[in-house]
């Protein structure tokens, strides 16, 4: 393990800023000016728990930026350092440096990135080392997932890189290892869309509503107060309504499928499609059984 004291100030596209703690004042403000990797995903619409809306509302000062420490948030951070040592355990070929602070990109100021750690072959070609913990390996069975994917490809664009390493820990105790080589396509693609969110900032101009629950409890946060009045919502009320009406039968509709399968089901634990175990019958305790899909 290598600290970053050994790494050039410049390396490719990047110059290396500071190294700073989270949630610090100075990182605060740095990452104020600026997308970091983590926050790409939430502007191109692949993060499942953050919208581009609810981020360009913060980003704006209409809402609260602070965001409490998760479970998985505090082990993700704790089980960082031993994934790392799995990895460099694993890959003796590779100089890896951590703890590598935050770095900038030479052009593009906005562009600030906090990988992991950097690698550097045998031959001198750097790359980037990206830690994370998962619960399950659902969403991982084709590779990393996307919301990963455009982070760890902004950090490599940021740099020049040309591969990266995502290091994974699901469940506490199965640890895997992907490979990413550099998308051109897909990091200028996700560039362009960092460039008309930060515009669209500048110029107070909130993305397009989605059906998000990040998005409808941003939207709460904004009129937090109840006053006596009125407001005519025209047609918004007859998509609401023929909405609802949809919902309700979407809902029977899954009830009556639900009932089928569990009748014909019987007594039996699985229920599978052309071989493939795809639904279970579980129960809570001595509670009744019920419906669930089958993970990975």
């Amino acid at each position: 393990m290598t600290s970053v004291e050994t790494l050039p100030q410049v390396l490719g596209n990047a110059e290396f800023i500071a190294r700073f703690d989270n949630n610090s004042p100075e990182w605060l403000e740095l990452r104020s000016r600026g997308i970091g990797g983590s926050e790409v995903s939430t502007i191109v619409g692949l993060n499942k728990w953050e919208s581009a809306v609810t981020m360009f509302y913060k980003r704006t000062g209409k809402i609260a930026t602070e965001r409490p420490d998760s479970e998985p948030m505090y082990w993700g951070r704790a089980l960082e350092a031993p994934i790392m040592n799995r990895f460099i355990e694993d890959n003796p070929q590779l100089k890896v440096y951590t703890d590598v602070g935050t770095w900038i990109n030479r052009k593009r100021d906005y562009q600030i990135v906090n990988p992991d750690g950097i690698f550097e072959t045998e031959d001198g070609e750097f790359g980037i080392v990206e830690i994370k913990t998962a619960r399950y390996p659902d969403d991982w069975a084709n590779g990393v997932p996307d919301y990963y994917r455009t982070q760890v490809q902004y950090y490599m664009n940021a740099f020049g890189f040309q591969h990266a390493y995502v290091a994974v820990l699901f469940s506490g105790s199965d640890y895997r290892c992907y490979e990413l080589a550099a998308d051109s396509f897909q990091q200028s693609v996700d560039l362009e869309r960092v460039e008309d969110f930060l515009a669209a900032v500048k110029e107070n101009k909130a993305p397009d509503w989605d059906g998000s629950d990040s998005t409808l409890e941003t939207v709460r946060k904004l009129h937090p107060t109840i006053e006596d009045n009125e407001v005519e919502i025209g047609a918004l009320y007859e998509e609401y309504a023929a909405a609802r009406r949809d919902i309700t039968t979407y809902t029977e509709d899954l009830n009556r499928l639900k009932g089928q399968i569990l009748d014909k089901m019987g007594n039996a634990k699985k229920a599978t499609f052309n071989g493939q175990h795809v639904l279970s019958r579980q129960a809570k305790g001595q509670g009744i059984p019920f419906l669930v899909e089958k993970r990975g």
